[in-house]
């Protein structure tokens, strides 16, 4: 009987421990192609070392998390970057769809750009 209530006690406490962690799941879609999955976006918490990428469905995971508020930081080479605050606790998982929009890059940019591709092109030729 003795072993009994100490298996109890146990397994209650193992369960009680195991709900402390919460879980972010979601989707990041690409909204200029009718909402089409991104592989491979970045998806991170701000702040935090934490920092996953999403699989060929555009699903991504954060697992593991303290209950809380954080902020989702959503992003792909050329669209753009998206904040979201989420509220985690331990005994439900969030879930959240975002989709990404492409981002605009202005001509003063784009010959930003052009003109250090062409100094380092120049730099290069000289090295060589």
């Amino acid at each position: 009987m003795k072993h009994l209530i100490y298996t109890a006690i146990f397994l209650f406490s193992a369960v009680s421990f195991g709900q402390n962690t919460g879980l972010i799941v979601g989707k990041i879609l690409d909204k200029e192609l009718n909402d089409s999955p991104l592989l491979l976006a970045n998806v991170s918490i701000k702040g935090s070392p934490t920092e996953v990428s999403t699989d060929m469905t555009g699903l991504f995971v954060i697992e593991n998390l303290e209950a809380g508020s954080y902020t989702l930081v959503c992003s792909f080479t050329g669209y753009e970057t998206q904040e979201i605050n989420v509220q985690v606790d331990g005994l439900h998982a969030v879930e959240i769809t975002l989709s990404l929009a492409a981002s605009s890059i202005s001509l003063n940019d784009l010959a930003l750009i052009t003109n250090t591709a062409h100094k380092d092109d120049d730099l290069l030729s000289v090295l060589n």
